[in-house]
């Protein structure tokens, strides 16, 4: 599958939003180092990387609201000692 021009503008949105929130990939870290390089070469993504993209992209999404819903807890709502 190729993408198309506005789509790898998606794609390069997608990566640039995963890095920024700074979610913890794990396992899937080789596979988002290469997927990141083969996009940087300008080579077209397969589905399988495509979907990876979407899925860590969704990660970061629930990862910044996590961050921000944390942040704004008031002190006095959290557990004492924690």
């Amino acid at each position: 599958m190729v993408l198309q021009v506005g789509e790898t503008e998606k794609i390069r949105q997608l990566i640039q939003r995963i890095e920024k929130s700074e979610v913890p990939v794990a396992e899937e870290e080789p596979q988002f180092e290469a997927i990141k390089e083969k996009y940087s070469r300008g080579q077209p993504l397969s589905f399988e990387e495509q979907d990876l993209v979407l899925k860590l992209a969704s990660k970061a999404r629930e990862w910044e609201k996590a961050v921000e819903s944390s942040a704004s807890t008031e002190p006095e709502h959290t557990l004492p000692g924690c």
